[in-house]
């Protein structure tokens, strides 16, 4: 049968949660366990929500979620520019029209990183400038053009 629950259960949970502890964390500290730790912050009032920390965690998430999206959106760019510059110096036909496919694959990619980015709100200035080279060179990524 459990132990019951003491004062001195609630004042530990009040100062370990006060010093920013987890529930878990609480739990291992005062040899209760999660449940328990978990109906004293009930009747206390408490929460583990995480506040402050979790959201500064999920924004530096983004943050960096945002920075990879534009890492990659330029680096697919760079390499449609790359096929593009490898079809016209192609030796057959086919090899021109295999470096063709690729870099409207690269361009589709941009495209796409660069629409979420616009969507979320972190796309960056230069990303619009590279989208209208990069329609300008190959069309507008996704797009079927006649005779493809």
């Amino acid at each position: 049968m459990a132990e019951p629950i003491t004062e001195r259960d609630h004042e530990q949970v009040r100062r370990l949660h006060s010093e920013g502890n987890s529930r878990n964390a609480i739990a291992r500290a005062i040899g209760r366990s999660a449940a328990t730790v978990s109906k004293i912050a009930g009747l206390e009032g408490l929460t583990f929500s995480g506040g402050a920390r979790v959201a500064a965690a999920t924004e530096a998430r983004r943050a960096d979620a945002a920075a990879r999206r534009e890492l990659l959106a330029d680096e697919a760019l760079d390499g449609a520019l790359g096929q593009v510059t490898k079809t016209t110096a192609a030796e057959s036909a086919r090899d021109a029209r295999d470096h063709a496919t690729a870099a409207r694959a690269l361009t589709e990619v941009h495209a796409r990183v660069s629409e979420l980015a616009r969507q979320t709100g972190t796309g960056s200035a230069g990303g619009s400038m590279l989208d209208r080279l990069a329609d300008a060179l190959l069309g507008p990524a996704g797009g079927d053009r006649e005779g493809e």
